[in-house]
């Protein structure tokens, strides 16, 4: 991976369960890891696969591998990028090599 590519400044939020001074619970987002990433669009196949089920506005983030990749799933977690966010649908060691990780992720609107 070239280190030089990571260009984009990426924080990955968790949601947690918090709770006011009377004991009301709510969820809100809290900022988890942030890192430098590689940010690139869909396209060819993937973008027309992704367009056939409405999801063509779909991110890919490529990260150096981070243990805390492991935890990541699409319900506890999520991407803030440029203020905007990015729902996880899906998060891939590549090759389990533990070189390199791919998050694909949709914009929210």
């Amino acid at each position: 991976m070239d280190a030089g590519s990571l260009k984009e400044f990426i924080t990955i939020e968790k949601r947690v369960i918090v709770e006011d001074d009377i004991g009301n619970q709510s969820s809100e987002w809290q900022p988890y890891y942030k890192a430098y990433a590689y940010v690139n669009n869909l396209y060819g196949n993937e973008y027309w696969a992704a367009a056939q089920t409405q999801a063509q506005n779909t991110v890919v983030f490529t990260f150096r591998y981070h243990p805390l990749f492991d935890k990541l799933n699409s319900t506890e977690f999520r991407i803030l990028h440029r203020d905007k966010e990015h729902n996880i649908k899906s998060v891939d060691n590549i090759k389990y090599a533990n070189i390199s990780v791919k998050i694909k992720a949709v914009a929210k609107d």
